[in-house]
């Protein structure tokens, strides 16, 4: 007959290591879920940075573009003014009957200024320009370390969970093994009498 302390034992023993993998299995399923669920927000995370560093991207570019229509404004109209400035000195100079040298001279100098003021322009169009570059690089880096800012899902070991949940069936059957009787009828080599009423057990008469 089985011993009913044997019996509850063992099923205590395989309900335990049960439940033990089934919470080892459960742990490892709430770490997937939530490796996916921080995938998602670090994905999420990067359209939005991506999406507001291409507006400032838009934002700077209009701005790149409209500092150089206004420098190309600029020097036409640089250029339109010293031609008015070098025809009304012609004219002074012929009414005034002067000629030659002097008048050369007065003409290039109101050219070279002209030419000095364009280049003043464009230098300040490149110093415009370059700040703004100066800008998109860092609205790149700081977009960088907002992405980086919130990191990717670490998802769990399938491996190492099988491997622990082996581990404990290993230990419970382990356990059950323990708490076997050991069987001591094995093994005797003396020979018990025959009790039988059969007709090896009789006597002559």
């Amino acid at each position: 007959m089985c011993d009913p302390t044997m019996i509850a034992t063992t099923a205590m023993t395989v309900v335990r290591t049960s439940a033990q993998m089934y919470g080892q299995q459960q742990q490892y399923e709430a770490a997937a879920q939530q490796a996916e669920a921080q995938d998602r927000m670090f994905e999420q995370n990067r359209k939005n940075v991506y999406k507001a560093l291409g507006r400032q991207y838009g934002d700077i570019n209009e701005r790149q573009s409209q500092e150089q229509q206004k420098a190309v404004e600029q020097k036409e109209q640089r250029t339109r003014e010293s031609r008015s400035q070098m025809a009304r000195a012609r004219v002074a100079a012929g009414e005034a009957g002067i000629t030659g040298k002097s008048v050369r001279l007065g003409l290039r100098d109101i050219s070279g200024a002209a030419a000095r003021d364009r280049s003043t322009i464009d230098r300040n169009l490149d110093w415009t320009l370059s700040q703004l570059q100066r800008k998109k690089q860092s609205a790149r880096t700081q977009s960088i370390n907002r992405i980086n800012s919130v990191p990717k899902g670490q998802e769990p070991s399938r491996g190492t969970a099988l491997a622990g949940m082996a581990s404990t069936a290993a230990g419970g059957a382990a356990s059950l093994a323990s708490m076997q009787p050991s069987n001591q009828s094995y093994g005797s080599t003396a020979a018990k009498p025959y009790g039988g009423s059969g007709w090896a057990n009789q006597t002559d008469t």
